[in-house]
């Protein structure tokens, strides 16, 4: 286990290897999946899939330009955003994903799936499905999927989260917590 002591690092990554990258954090590590996918929009077409609606243009526009890219619109034009709105589109949307070296985010994959509408055993079973087209897509390119714990005290009652966690090759946590002074410690753990 590897523990960073702030968010430099996972900013500064941008997979280029083929793999499963699972990064657990609050708000779905919104900010710093914006960065990596700015990050990775310099190197060449993106897929994004959101599943919170958090995926912010502007935000990314933003980012490449504070990062130096030479063409914005083109940088831009090589992020191709999907957003679902149920677990069932999730799940289409990755299906209809094809393997390929294209590298993939998945903001927020669990927001959909904690929605009560769909009964708890769909949502598994339709959970394990996503686990294990994420670990399919992972052996083709580098894939990024941002998940959102329930908050403290609170577990996870649908096992979803760690179920997609033991797909992944590798899991990063990220947690905010207050330290003596009350300045917040941002801290990301490597399994």
């Amino acid at each position: 286990m590897k523990a960073f002591p702030d968010s430099a690092l996972l900013q500064q990554a941008a997979p280029a290897q083929p793999g499963l990258l699972v990064l657990v954090a609050p708000h779905a590590g919104r900010e710093n999946m914006l960065v990596i996918a700015a990050r990775l929009a310099l190197r060449g077409p993106l897929r994004v899939l959101d599943g919170g609606n958090r995926f912010n243009a502007y935000v990314v526009a933003r980012m490449l330009r504070y990062l130096g890219a030479s063409n914005l619109a083109q940088s831009l034009a090589q992020i191709q955003v999907a957003r679902a709105f149920t677990c069932y589109q999730m799940v289409k949307m990755l299906e209809q994903t094809p393997p390929r070296s294209l590298p993939l985010l998945v903001i927020d994959l669990l927001d959909t799936f904690y929605d009560e509408s769909a009964p708890l055993d769909e949502r598994r079973r339709l959970g394990q499905h996503c686990a294990t087209r994420l670990r399919c897509l992972g052996q083709q390119a580098p894939v990024v999927v941002s998940l959102r714990p329930p908050r403290p005290p609170l577990t996870d009652p649908t096992g979803l989260l760690e179920m997609i966690q033991d797909a992944a090759d590798q899991v990063w946590f990220h947690a905010v917590e207050e330290v003596g002074d009350g300045h917040p410690l941002r801290l990301f753990e490597e399994m």
